[in-house]
């Protein structure tokens, strides 16, 4: 009789704290359609490559008529990386700062461009909301780049942790005979996916999968 063993999931918020904005002075695939060279596009200058003037509206987050280093295609990123908070892209009245107003303001013009793709899409992901005093560490009520900086790092701390914990329940619901290893029918069974890179994941060639080798596995996707 076949064993089906229920694989505890886990939600993450897909927020994610992504790296800083581009010196607007760096060369990239976009430079070239900066033609005033000021470090942004504008719709005058967007209006020259169909593709981006369509998608235009859909970039400016800020709404300010502007694409910055921070809303250019290129840092919607690869597969699986999404834009985080960016200096740059929320402080619009760029005086070195965000106000909670701006903050407010533009992770509502965010979400509602990211419900817009997933509408085209079809995809349905759930997003927790980010806290605004969460990142405010002493209090003053604005954002400051070594405050955003160091909310990134706990966040990612958390995020490794809660992924460390996420394979730890799906390896003892997969280790069917409790011998503290995964072999091939086990991964098979209750990882079907992951059992199709059995051999590529099995690092020392000795018919199962450790702990430390699911885990190495599952960051190489």
């Amino acid at each position: 009789m076949k064993r089906t063993l229920p694989l505890a999931g886990l939600l993450f918020a897909s927020f994610s704290l992504g790296a800083l904005a581009h010196d607007p002075g760096e060369p990239g695939r976009h430079a070239s359609r900066d033609v005033n060279r000021d470090g942004a596009i504008d719709r005058n200058e967007a209006a020259t490559h169909p593709r981006l003037a369509a998608r235009f509206d859909q970039l400016d987050l800020n709404r300010d008529g502007r694409l910055d280093a921070s809303e250019r295609p290129q840092h919607e990123g690869h597969r699986g990386r999404r834009q985080g908070l960016s200096l740059e892209r929320m402080d619009t009245n760029r005086d070195g700062r965000v106000s909670r107003a701006e903050f407010d303001s533009t992770r509502a013009a965010r979400g509602a461009t990211r419900s817009e793709r997933q509408h085209a899409s079809g995809a349905h992901a759930k997003h927790l909301p980010v806290d605004f005093a969460a990142i405010d560490a002493n209090r003053d009520g604005y954002l400051v780049r070594t405050e955003i900086r160091a909310h990134r790092e706990r966040m990612h701390i958390r995020m490794q942790a809660a992924r460390k914990a996420m394979l730890e329940r799906r390896f003892i619901a997969s280790d069917i005979n409790r011998d503290g290893k995964l072999g091939r029918v086990e991964v098979s069974e209750t990882m079907p996916r992951m059992g199709g890179r059995f051999d590529a994941l099995d690092a020392n060639r000795d018919g199962f999968l450790s702990r430390g080798e699911l885990l190495q596995g599952r960051r190489s996707r």
